[in-house]
């Protein structure tokens, strides 16, 4: 291994560390994040597709990396290797009928890794996150005296993934992913009453651990159109059941609120590494993309998935099925070596529209994005600089509900490198 080589491994263990690490810690999140799962991270886990709405279940090109269809691995090249890492800035706004609060959050986000293991079969491995969990809502009550219940909760559940992408042919390729899924989601339930010290109040916390594997398929097939190409793809994720533990502790205590040591009395109910079923559902998604020469790219996404069956250890919770459509497309001026600089910059947008997987008291919660992109060369490599920005809303204020309106940033780097060259000396 030569020593730029070595360089580069060093490199993608650290940022592989780091992002798992990142993906332990909170987040910022809405507060339907209470729900489910948490929010679920369903679009593209790469800054090229985010730029252009989160189109990925038609890419198939040698320097886009797209985990969402493991089949698209199949269009890296023999001899090179490819790696894509990202972070994201997240800004928020949550309103309500009366009152508004903001927020904003840094975070790495992504780590995705391309390359050949025989010219028939490509491999790809990476990190990204599944879910997000971050929410704190206090509900006032006046039926049986004043008092309060406290709905907090935190955590995130990561997905780590080797996607196999096959080559079948010269128009058709076929892809299987297989992920595993880990992490904590922790949610505290405490009912209290602020007016008074003499009243009992009650907690009970679950902290709930992940711990499994998951699997999606998909297939791409391309089909020459004069000088362009048109992409067909699909994909299908596969319904299974986590098998996880969890903690319950149901305690009656007093104070424990509004930052006072919590003050225990007595035990109601205590079990520890208890086994829990989650099961998660199966979806799939369609795709195309029309591309000509790396020069333009115009696609479209719908997906689905069947998050009203949802349950965990046999109880279902207040979801929905969920889906969305994206629309986005790219363009590059020039890519000569001539050309000047503003022409080799790849330009991107989109549109993303979403039913989520919330419904609350009977309103769906409903998401939409407008995105914008760049990808950046760097002069004299095949490394690119690539920025999104995303702006859009969840949610709605109607039925006293939570609207949230975020503007997001997502910085990337792209290495396409040629490890797989063996150098001729005269």
């Amino acid at each position: 291994m030569t020593y730029k080589k070595f360089k580069y491994f060093i490199l993608l263990i650290s940022i592989f560390t780091i992002g798992i690490n990142a993906f332990g810690q909170a987040d910022l999140s809405s507060p339907y994040s209470r729900f489910g799962l948490g929010d679920l991270f369903v679009g593209s886990p790469n800054t090229k597709l985010k730029g252009m709405g989160g189109i990925s279940n038609a890419i198939s090109n040698n320097t886009i990396l797209s985990p969402n269809n493991p089949a698209s691995f199949a269009a890296i090249d023999t001899l090179s290797i490819l790696f894509d890492a990202g972070f994201y800035i997240k800004t928020a706004s949550f309103s309500t009928t009366s009152m508004t609060e903001s927020g904003s959050n840094a975070s790495f986000e992504y780590a995705n890794i391309g390359l050949s293991a025989t010219k028939w079969w490509k491999l790809g491995v990476g990190v990204t996150p599944y879910s997000n969990k971050e929410y704190n809502v206090i509900t006032n009550h006046n039926d049986l005296g004043s008092y309060n219940v406290s709905f907090q909760g935190e955590g995130g559940i990561t997905k780590v993934y080797i996607a196999n992408g096959f080559k079948i042919g010269k128009n058709l390729s076929l892809g299987v992913t297989a992920s595993y899924l880990f992490g904590k989601l922790s949610d505290i339930t405490s009912v209290y009453y602020p007016d008074s010290v003499f009243f009992i109040n009650g907690r009970r916390s679950i902290d709930t651990r992940v711990s499994d594997f998951k699997f999606d398929y998909g297939f791409i097939y391309s089909i020459p159109i004069n000088s362009c190409k048109l992409n067909i793809g699909a994909t299908y994720s596969q319904n299974t059941n986590l098998s996880s533990k969890r903690d319950l502790f149901i305690r009656n205590m007093f104070k424990g609120f509004e930052g006072q040591s919590e003050n225990p009395i007595d035990t109601l109910e205590f079990e520890q590494d208890e086994k829990v079923e989650i099961s998660i559902p199966d979806g799939f998604g369609v795709g195309f993309t029309l591309e000509k020469n790396n020069r333009w790219l115009l696609g479209a996404d719908f997906n689905w998935s069947g998050w009203k069956g949802f349950s965990m250890n046999g109880v279902n919770d207040s979801l929905q099925n969920a889906w969305n459509i994206a629309i986005g497309g790219s363009y590059k001026p020039a890519s000569t070596s001539i050309s000047s600089y503003f022409k080799k910059i790849t330009y991107r947008a989109g549109f993303h529209y979403d039913q989520t997987y919330y419904n609350v008291y009977g309103t769906s919660i409903n998401k939409y994005g407008v995105t914008l992109g760049l990808g950046l060369p760097v002069q004299r490599s095949l490394t690119t600089f690539n920025v999104a920005v995303e702006f859009g809303a969840l949610g709605t204020t109607n039925n006293n509900l939570v609207k949230e309106s975020y503007f997001n940033i997502s910085i990337s780097m792209s290495i396409y490198d040629r490890w797989f060259i063996k150098k001729k000396y005269k």
